[in-house]
């Protein structure tokens, strides 16, 4: 009778013990941005992005995933774009591997903005130098989920007086 119950206490141990050392399964996130054609004078309009992060609202229903929840980075280096030449091309912001799960926001982190309109050069202010995005999606296991950030130039810039520009990023995030 002892023995068996070691034999089961042994059993339910090394199951405890197998099913915590089971690593979270991940799925694969790419990151793209693009900008609609506009009809601005704009030649130019380059977007120095130094962070992006996702947030985590909490994993699938697994018996094996974790709960973590929080914020996760995917791209921590600086990488500049040209909003106007990434017209109806998708340019790569950053790829990583990530927990499944279900993410709710995007995060952006714009070092640096400028603007060139009829051959002059011009800072482009924009107000937060975060820009957040709350656009749910799923990290899927095994599975690559590509997001699309399209910029809206003619939406997002704005002529603030003379020789002054600002930017309220108008963004639409697209799942393929």
């Amino acid at each position: 009778m002892k023995n068996n119950l070691l034999i089961a206490v042994l059993v339910i141990g090394m199951v405890g013990l197998i099913s915590g050392c089971v690593q979270s399964q991940t799925g694969t996130l790419v990151m793209q941005i693009t900008d609609a054609p506009t009809d601005l004078n704009i030649e130019k309009a380059s977007v120095t992005i130094s962070n992006v992060e996702v947030h985590l609202a909490g994993t699938n229903e697994d018996a094996n995933a974790t709960n973590e929840t929080g914020w996760f980075t995917i791209v921590k280096e600086e990488r500049t774009f040209d909003l106007i030449k990434v017209k109806d091309v998708n340019e790569l912001i950053g790829k990583s591997d990530l927990e499944a799960g279900k993410y709710t926001q995007i995060r952006l982190n714009i070092d640096k903005a400028l603007v060139s309109i009829n051959g002059t050069e011009y800072d482009l202010t924009i107000p937060s130098k975060t820009v957040k995005l709350v656009r749910p999606f799923n990290i899927v296991e095994n599975q690559t989920t590509t997001l699309t950030l399209d910029f809206d130039a003619k939406e997002s810039i704005k002529s603030a007086g003379k020789d002054k520009y600002i930017m309220n990023p108008t963004i639409k995030v697209i799942q393929e």
